[in-house]
């Protein structure tokens, strides 16, 4: 019986969630149960500055502190992984924009796979309530992931988990009914390694693997409304940046994903070479918004990321 009454709880088995995530294309998934959360690595973050520009972050800590305040009929929090480990599109150009936003917009994929789900789940049992987020509203995603046992948090900051590495998106469904929860976390698994903390230009990644945004050519590149300051070596990223996760041995050895969103990688393979030949105009930056997370930012910003890039060499 995969639904059933416990203790005056909706109860959903684990496995059911597992094969719907599976029919989703989703990667990996784990519940947690909810909980308040300790967020004094994030008042100590916010207290160094760390977050540069990015004031909204300063919002909501309660709703971050107390999922409840959220979705106040929570019990369970469910959190879905998919991959975007695959071919790069950028590999025939100097300019980089990063493998995430080599794809449709995340927000827009996860959040429908999450409500597919939760339509399949109403129809098992029209008693049950479920939310969905993905980057969209104030919730520690990585640290959920840690409690569902989906992986550890890397000296980058970043999620890693064993068989897929850090290149994943994660999604989350707040709901109503019990599961079975994970009942260990996974260990560390970055050993003396600090690829990812050299990796990176800037010094942005700290030994105890906190970001400081200031640093942080991803910051740089897509939160920074203006002007990058001339001292920052964005290594030719023009959006994003993945030097810490090519860096990182689990991605290296990561189970690649088979779905290659090629309707996007080949639009951003044809900006590439439209900026190379001189022939990019605005019209060729709408086509790619429309599609990709790039729609973060402007077409003026983009502009300067691409100048940026092309007069300040180290």
């Amino acid at each position: 019986m995969l639904i059933m009454e416990n203790n005056r709880e909706e109860y959903i088995s684990f496995e059911t969630i597992r094969t719907l995530a599976l029919e989703q294309d989703f990667c990996d998934v784990g519940a947690a149960k909810v909980k308040d959360v300790d967020i004094s690595f994030l008042n100590t973050w916010l207290e160094k500055g760390f977050h540069a520009s990015m004031s909204y972050m300063e919002n909501n800590k309660d709703l971050r502190q107390n999922p409840n305040l959220l979705v106040p009929y929570a019990k369970t929090i469910i959190c879905f992984l998919l991959s975007y480990n695959d071919e790069r599109a950028d590999t025939n150009s100097n300019l980089k924009i990063a493998s995430y936003a080599q794809r449709k917009d995340y927000h827009y994929v996860i959040k429908g796979k999450l409500n597919n789900i939760i339509s399949t789940l109403k129809s098992l049992n029209p008693n049950i309530e479920a939310i969905a987020f993905t980057d969209s509203a104030p919730v520690l995603e990585r640290y959920w992931a840690e409690q569902c046992d989906l992986g550890w948090k890397g000296k980058n900051s970043l999620l890693v988990t064993k068989n897929y590495g850090s290149k994943v998106f994660i999604g989350e469904m707040l709901c109503n009914f019990s599961t079975d929860y994970a009942t260990q976390q996974e260990q560390q698994h970055c050993g003396s390694c600090t690829r990812c903390i050299d990796a990176c230009p800037n010094k942005a990644i700290s030994s105890n693997g906190e970001i400081d945004c200031n640093r942080c050519i991803s910051y740089q590149t897509i939160e920074n409304k203006g002007t990058i300051p001339n001292n920052i070596d964005t290594k030719n990223y023009i959006y994003g940046c993945d030097l810490c996760l090519e860096a990182c041995p689990w991605n290296n050895k990561a189970i690649k994903t088979v779905y290659q969103d090629l309707e996007v990688k080949e639009l951003i393979a044809d900006v590439l070479k439209k900026i190379q030949n001189n022939t990019f105009e605005k019209s060729d930056f709408n086509k790619l918004k429309k599609l990709s997370p790039i729609n973060r930012i402007k077409f003026e910003k983009f502009l300067d990321n691409i100048q940026h890039a092309k007069t300040n060499p180290f």
